[in-house]
């Protein structure tokens, strides 16, 4: 007889969804954490896959708490998200033929994705658009390390 682990997969999605939104708020605080949008990526993937839809909701919602606090329009992150799923992860793993070595290319591609993507909707709306500088480079550079990091913790292919 076996166990049913979906109560033990809405714990372990509460608490690091919970454990998302308190780092949140650390990095309005201290700049010099990146927004961790490679690792939410990694997420998103990780929940997609699993087919867990309900924590989806919530991670969505998750994602708009974090685009809102940072100061950019809500909803980009999961078309950013989306987008990079479903046409460029998978054109890239093909030509690569190694899932493990495009881990690296995570947070580039979905940092300049997303500021492009915020760049042309402040275009639209003539908003103040001074969102590029060397923090970005910072956050691609930092966060590739913690994706690595949380790929080799979490055993994930």
């Amino acid at each position: 007889m076996r166990r049913d682990s979906t109560y033990q997969n809405f714990i372990k999605a509460s608490f690091f969804q919970f454990f998302l939104l308190i780092y949140n708020i650390l990095s309005s605080m201290y700049l010099f954490l990146p927004p961790l949008f490679g690792v939410l990526f990694l997420y998103f993937t990780l929940l997609f896959n699993s087919k867990r839809y309900y924590s989806f909701i919530s991670f969505i919602v998750v994602m708009i708490i974090f685009e809102v606090s940072k100061g950019f329009y809500p909803g980009i992150l999961l078309v950013v998200y989306s987008f990079v799923y479903m046409f460029l992860l998978p054109n890239i793993v093909k030509i690569f033929d190694n899932f493990n070595f495009f881990e690296l290319f995570y947070s580039p591609i979905i940092y300049i994705c997303y500021f492009i993507l915020n760049f042309s909707v402040m275009l639209l709306y003539n908003a103040d658009v001074h969102i590029w500088s060397y923090m970005i480079f910072y956050y691609i550079f930092i966060e590739s390390i913690i994706m690595l990091v949380v790929r080799w913790i979490f055993g994930i292919k």
